[in-house]
């Protein structure tokens, strides 16, 4: 059996999506958690206005929890993937990361809905979209370019058909 050249295993740069989906699940179910409590604040802190803001708020807040249980699934999935070796797992990890850029400016926006419904908005936070956005497509040209992820996680009947047209 032909070995393929380069890095091999879960190390190196990989080492950082494998923490990331380590910690997003539990992050998650913190923020979950946050909301839930923010919920139950959010009314004493409006003070029962009678302009309808608690009610209001409510619709956000249930979006980013939603979000918050989506990232834990996906997470935790790609987790599985990639600790089975799978050859699905750059694939997923794609999708994970593109998720996660759709669902850091829809979280973003909905941070920004209801600091404007109990008018706290703080403008400064605009530095954000740019970050999410760049970490997400470094992770994803990672996943699609890596020579360590195509020898990780490349079927072994697919690796053989490869090395049998590059040597034939």
């Amino acid at each position: 059996m032909l070995r393929i050249a380069g890095p091999v295993g879960i190390g190196g740069w990989l080492l950082l999506p494998l923490l990331d989906i380590l910690i997003n699940p539990f992050y998650s179910a913190y923020e979950i958690y946050s909301t839930l409590t923010g919920w139950n604040l959010l009314g004493p802190f409006v003070g029962g206005a009678e302009d309808g803001r608690f009610k209001a708020a409510r619709l956000p807040l249930l979006a980013y929890a939603f979000t918050s249980v989506v990232r834990a699934a996906l997470a935790a999935y790609c987790l599985y993937l990639m600790l089975k070796r799978s050859p699905r797992t750059p694939r997923w990890m794609i999708i994970y990361y593109a998720v996660e850029l759709v669902l850091g400016f829809l979280d973003f926006f909905l941070h920004r809905v209801v600091e404007d419904m109990l008018q706290q908005a703080n403008p400064q936070d605009y530095w954000v979209l740019p970050f999410i956005a760049a970490i997400c497509l470094i992770w994803i040209a990672y996943f699609r370019r890596s020579r360590r992820v195509a020898n990780t996680f490349r079927s072994q009947e697919e690796a053989d058909r490869q090395l049998s047209e590059i040597f034939s």
